[in-house]
């Protein structure tokens, strides 16, 4: 601005006739500024929307993360001697097999197995679970682990007292 200024004679100390280009130069960059600020201003909402879609996508996938490895650890726990587990996530409805429940919300199947100390690993038992996510198939295997360890306990109580229990 200032070398405008100097290049059309404005200078510190206006003269009576050098005052109106002062002004104009005045009322010209307040006119670009207005339409810098009119035409930047719907990039800005844009820009402003697409760094917070961003960052809740982030935020969302680090939640996942840490619900899928704190799942894992309570596998861990539940799983002493070790478990294995293998997810499969179809594509599409019409990809998923016939014994598939309910194939508008079954889109994830999880088969696992649990190690036991006195079994051998060909003697495994593998169930199959099914969800609309990776997480909640993961939360159904786990669900169904302690499931299985709350009967087991109640079965070791109900022959402590005595009591008739069926084989399997």
């Amino acid at each position: 601005m200032f070398a405008y200024a100097v290049q059309f004679g404005v200078g510190d100390h206006p003269t009576r006739g050098s005052i109106a280009p002062a002004f104009l130069m005045i009322a010209v960059a307040a006119l670009c500024g207005a339409l810098m600020l009119g035409l930047l201003t719907p990039v800005a909402a844009r820009l402003r929307r697409v760094l917070r879609s961003r960052r809740l996508r982030q935020r969302r996938l680090e939640a996942a993360a840490g619900a899928e490895l704190r799942l894992r650890m309570q596998m861990d726990e539940l799983c002493p001697h070790g478990w294995q587990a293998q997810l499969t996530v179809f594509s599409s409805p019409d990809h998923l097999p016939d014994e598939a429940p309910q194939p508008e919300r079954t889109r994830v199947a999880i088969d696992w197995a649990v190690f036991e100390a006195d079994t051998p690993a060909e003697n495994l038992v593998i169930r199959r679970v099914w969800a609309a996510t990776i997480t909640e198939a993961l939360q159904a295997m786990v669900t169904d682990r302690a499931t299985d360890e709350t009967l087991a306990e109640i079965e070791q109580l109900a022959r402590a007292d005595g009591a008739e229990w069926p084989e399997d």
